[in-house]
């Protein structure tokens, strides 16, 4: 399945956020100084994820605004937010992951890698620090440790909103799941794998190594295989690519395709034929109807000039948790953090969610979109569907007692 197939087509605006930066309050004449409640983000601002991760660093300072009522303040602590680029290189993380414990800092997240996510988990528990992955979706987050929890969703919610659209296809369908050969990649192709074989379907996974830049052997292959179904699981700038490889070998035509609904750079990059894909959503901004989502596009369109975008909620999710965390805590108790977070029920942009107490799973409404296309021509996400939290939970990975 396909990891929602980020196509970018470009890099987005620049996030505020700038490294060491601190959000804090005007200081109040002759009030006393509090210090600071720290977090850290580690996260690829540079790197083939960097337009997903301005996205999210939006919703992250927006996030922050809404938690604490526009203060910047958590139990009259200003906050200090340090942002470190990893440069998409695991070893670079490692060390800014390391040194920001060293600097005292009790939460630290981010992440988009989930390659790089994987790395940072057991850091946390060897370091007793909390990690919040950011928009990294491989499964194996979830149970981790005790120290790990995720703002955004997992590959096998993905999967599951997936499974809707393949049943009413029909049974015996031979399903290619294409995907990239890493973490993130690995889990949509053995979610897949084991989800459409349960509905008697054929499964052939290919996994494409993430150094590839031709990639028409790749399309090739899968239009050897005649599938009546392509799942695609695909991130970074790359996709753009495949997916022009892919339509030149005729896939489109001959396949139901599966994927996830990227960027709204990317809404157009198909012409007519995209308006024909079955797409999955974690997040538009359109989809959502409540307060919370409410005040991320309004504050996107003051800020920024422009809309929330695939992970503005992710970010504001982390920030939501950052906060909560803080204040139970007290800036520096995480045995009283993670206790706090464990089975929190809170609104976010996208709806209830709640942090499953047992492994940490992040429940969270998901959509099926479809596009279509506007008297101006632009093409506008349609959900056609939501799923709920409950309906779109993966299994449970672990007892945390």
């Amino acid at each position: 399945m396909r990891k929602i197939t980020r196509w970018v087509a470009g890099p987005l605006a620049l996030a505020t956020a700038t490294l060491g930066i601190a959000l804090v309050a005007g200081p109040t004449a002759g009030a006393a100084k509090a210090a600071p409640y720290k977090l850290g983000i580690v996260t690829e601002k540079t790197g083939i994820y960097s337009a997903y991760v301005q996205e999210w660093l939006q919703g992250m300072q927006i996030g922050l605004q809404y938690a604490t009522k526009g203060t910047m303040k958590v139990n009259g602590h200003p906050i200090k937010l340090t942002i470190e680029d990893d440069q998409d290189n695991p070893t670079t993380a490692a060390t800014d992951f390391k040194s920001l414990v060293g600097a005292g800092y009790k939460i630290i997240g981010g992440t988009t890698d989930s390659g790089i996510a994987d790395e940072l988990a057991p850091l946390a528990a060897q370091n007793k620090v909390l990690y919040v992955s950011g928009a990294a979706a491989d499964d194996q987050l979830t149970g981790i440790n005790r120290y790990t929890f995720r703002s955004g969703r997992q590959a096998y919610q993905d999967v599951t909103a997936s499974e809707g659209y393949i049943k009413a296809l029909g049974k015996g369908k031979n399903v290619v799941v294409l995907a990239q050969d890493y973490a993130f990649g690995q889990s949509y192709i053995a979610d897949a794998t084991k989800a459409f074989q349960a509905m008697g379907d054929t499964v052939t996974p290919i996994a494409v190594p993430l150094t590839t830049t031709d990639f028409t052997p790749v399309a090739l292959q899968v239009a050897q295989d005649k599938p009546n179904v392509v799942f695609l699981a695909w991130a970074g700038t790359t996709g753009a690519a495949l997916a022009q490889s892919l339509d030149q070998a005729g896939v489109f035509s001959n396949a139901a395709v599966i994927t996830g609904l990227a960027n709204i750079a990317t809404y157009q990059f198909y012409g007519t034929a995209g308006l024909k894909f079955h797409y999955i959503s974690l997040y538009t901004y359109q989809s959502p109807h409540n307060a919370v989502n409410n005040f991320l596009i309004s504050r996107e369109r003051s800020e920024y000039h422009t809309v929330p975008d695939l992970f503005a909620a992710d970010g504001f999710v982390w920030s939501e948790m950052a906060v909560h965390a803080l204040a139970a805590g007290n800036g520096t108790n995480v045995n009283k953090m993670i206790n706090a977070l464990e089975g929190w029920t809170f609104q976010a942009p996208k709806g209830t969610q709640t942090i499953r107490k047992s492994d940490h799973a992040m429940l969270q409404p998901m959509f099926l979109v479809t596009l279509v296309q506007s008297v101006t021509g632009a093409y506008v996400p349609v959900t056609t569907a939501t799923l709920s939290a409950t309906a779109s939970a993966p299994p449970v990975a672990a007892h945390f007692g």
